[in-house]
């Protein structure tokens, strides 16, 4: 084992198969809260231990706790029935924590033994980690030594959104319409698990190659989704009562929200570069200078269009104050979201920030 080896690390799922295609690492730490490519994760190690016709027995643990002593003994006792073991770890930041300690911090005397046995682990042994945050604690690294690979799958930046997702289409052969394309965009949260789920729905409910913008529309967009377009929209056009309706529809706080804020302070920005180009070019503004700046202009015509009229209607609302104002409340919120671990509490404070930004709006 080669504890001082740094771990290999990829971006997404897609390009870990890519690169891992004839061979599966003994330890996979996947770190996204999204679950859809931790499924395929799953898989894909199902496939490759299948592909020796070796028999082999998959352990789950769900970090609910007592899970420890069987875990211990599942990595370092021999087992003459099932040499070759899959160990699977979901909710990896709950399971995790006897490691570290409730700060998620500083590693323990449970951490320190089980890095004293890592060099007695079987190369039989295989441990997949659904670590269910955007992002892996280093500890959490060191704790396999270069044993280990990392997936660290976070949300795209807005540039990177088109380029995946055509990406994604290719692989899986499909072709969406450029306004099916743009919705999708526009509509579904920006990560790799996300659209992999979505593709694949797309795929598997309408059974066909190419799809148009009624088909992402009838099959993605039900009314009962949360809808962030909608949400980020409302918010910016001051409408508040028509906000807070469709915000009741926020199921899983954690993962949801999160998207949320994001995708406000896209928009914010979105908001800041048009009053900045506005202001200099008040009679004569440069269209296409914005849309590159916005990174829409490989947009329909339509879309793009729409994204202009949007941000007319919506910059009346703001002062360069308000702007600021409202930027350091999300940030603030984000940061909340993170972690604050009670719900009701947190729910409060997302209330109240909103409240507070929307008497912003009306300054």
């Amino acid at each position: 084992m080669a504890d001082d080896k740094k771990i290999q690390e990829f971006p997404n799922c897609l390009s870990f198969l890519e690169a891992k295609k004839s061979s599966a690492p003994q330890v996979l730490l996947f770190a996204a809260q999204d679950s859809f490519e931790f499924d395929v994760l799953l898989d894909y190690y199902k496939e490759q231990l299948s592909k020796n016709q070796e028999t082999f027995e998959i352990i789950v643990y769900t970090g609910e706790g007592g899970e420890m002593d069987s875990f211990f003994s599942h990595c370092f006792t021999p087992d003459m029935f099932y040499p070759t073991k899959l160990i699977v770890i979901k909710s990896g930041t709950t399971f995790f924590k006897a490691f570290l300690g409730n700060q998620n911090k500083k590693p323990n005397d449970l951490y320190a033994n089980f890095q004293h046995h890592l060099p007695q682990l079987s190369d039989k042994v295989y441990i997949l980690v659904h670590y269910d945050s955007w992002d892996l604690p280093a500890n959490i690294k060191k704790l396999f030594g270069g044993i280990a690979n990392a997936i660290i799958s976070k949300n795209f930046y807005p540039n990177e959104t088109r380029k995946n997702l055509e990406l994604l289409s290719k692989k899986y052969d499909i072709q969406l319409s450029p306004e099916a394309m743009d919705e999708f965009l526009h509509r579904i949260p920006p990560n790799m698990g996300s659209y992999m789920k979505s593709l694949n729905k797309l795929k598997t409910f309408l059974g066909k190659k190419k799809f148009e913008l009624e088909d992402v529309e009838n099959v993605l967009l039900g009314r009962s989704a949360l809808n962030y377009n909608s949400l980020v929209t409302l918010f910016f056009q001051n409408r508040k009562a028509e906000f807070f309706k469709e915000l009741k529809k926020l199921s899983d706080i954690r993962v949801e929200f999160g998207i949320l804020i994001s995708k406000l302070l896209e928009r914010l920005n979105e908001l800041r570069t048009f009053r900045v180009i506005h202001k200099k070019n008040k009679s004569d503004m440069d269209e296409s200078l914005l849309y590159e700046l916005l990174g829409v202009e490989h947009f329909s015509e339509g879309r793009k269009f729409h994204v202009l009229k949007e941000l007319r209607a919506e910059a009346k609302y703001f002062n360069d104050k308000s702007m600021e104002e409202i930027y350091d409340i999300l940030l603030n919120l984000n940061l909340r979201h993170k972690t604050n671990s009670n719900t009701e509490s947190l729910q409060l404070v997302i209330q109240n920030s909103f409240l507070k930004m929307f008497k912003l709006l009306q300054i």
